[in-house]
């Protein structure tokens, strides 16, 4: 029998080994379960991002900044006008074929033309009294010859009715005129006649009621029968003054041609019925007027020392319109009232 010192040095040893037999299992234990934990998670891993790259209905992290949105919901814009007269707000847009904002339709005679619809029938961009090429709210035709479209003629070769109201004949106006009056036969087939000035046919002056009807809606410019100067005539009349053209010529006379005697046949107004263009006054061909035109714009001060004595100009330069009449058309000028045409600057109302 071992002495009792080896035999306790024999059992510490064994118990020694035991220990790190047990030890050395579980490390290896560890190590295999570390293992298995870490090829657990890269799989879970791998699979988690690959779901995610096939998901293409779901939200996403898109690479240029921020998640991808879906967009906010269109909108359904303003209804169109479809014909009439369109309410339209301030800056309204006309809608295709409808009214433009702003505009009211105006009747002549009971009907409504092509000056008179807010339409812009020949599509230039302008629409019935802001087209220079509507000669008042009773014109039917929109279009560059600077024709009426409503008559101004009798159905007689010669006989004038008056050019800018609506109708043949002098039945509504009492307006008279012949083309043989004017020396310088503004129409075929018209031969001046000196023997007919004056009679019924070239009166020296017109009805009341002619005055009445027709003039109101002359432009300024114009006489009763469409005779009328431009800009561009100035110093080409017989005796060197202003020279007029009949608008209504067979050539088809327009704003481009009034020089042109091939489009635009010279003619002599009717003194009888002349609505003259002014100096301060809007007329056809002349849209503008000098600045001193404008009450309050003030004008050239006098000499020396009285305060402006000898002025010239500012609220004494001119009247644009006559009395009782709505000065329109140009910067600053109020639209003309409910029913109101702007002819050549001034506003009228069709009766």
């Amino acid at each position: 029998m071992a002495p009792p010192c080896l035999r306790q040095h024999h059992e510490s040893s064994l118990f020694s080994q035991f220990f790190a037999l047990k030890l050395g299992k579980s490390y290896f234990v560890s190590m295999q379960l570390q293992r298995i934990y870490t090829l657990a998670f890269g799989l879970f891993f791998l699979v988690s991002v690959s779901a995610c790259s096939d998901d293409s209905t779901g939200d996403r992290f898109d690479g240029t900044g921020g998640i991808s949105g879906t967009g906010g919901a269109t909108g359904t814009g303003g209804t169109a006008a479809s014909g009439g007269t369109g309410s339209g707000g301030t800056g309204a847009v006309a809608g295709a074929g409808g009214a433009s904002g702003g505009c009211q339709v105006i009747e002549c005679a009971g009907r409504v033309t092509l000056c008179g619809d807010c339409l812009d029938n020949d599509d230039d961009g302008l629409v019935d009294n802001d087209d220079p090429e509507c000669l008042g709210p009773c014109d039917n035709y929109e279009g560059e010859e600077l024709l009426s479209g409503v008559g101004g003629e009798t159905g007689e070769q010669c006989k004038a009715d008056c050019y800018f109201d609506f109708g043949n004949g002098a039945g509504n106006d009492d307006c008279h005129w012949t083309r043989s009056c004017d020396p310088l036969e503004p129409k075929v087939q018209c031969t001046y006649n000196e023997d007919l000035l004056p009679s019924r046919d070239c009166p020296d002056t017109q009805s009341p009621l002619c005055e009445e009807v027709c003039t109101p809606l002359t432009p300024n410019g114009c006489d009763c029968f469409g005779c009328c100067t431009f800009p561009e005539l100035a110093g080409m009349g017989p005796s060197g003054d202003e020279g007029y053209v009949y608008i209504g010529s067979e050539s088809g006379c327009t704003f481009d041609t009034v020089t042109d005697t091939s489009f635009c046949q010279a003619c002599t107004p009717a003194a009888s019925c002349l609505n003259t263009c002014e100096r301060c006054e809007v007329c056809l061909g002349k849209p503008d007027i000098p600045e001193d035109c404008f009450p309050g714009s003030g004008g050239m001060g006098g000499n020396g020392g009285s305060a402006g004595s000898g002025g010239m100009g500012g609220s004494d330069g001119g009247e644009r319109c006559p009395d009782g009449k709505q000065a329109c058309g140009l910067p600053g000028d109020d639209p003309c009232e409910s029913g109101g045409f702007c002819l050549t600057g001034c506003c009228i109302i069709v009766q």
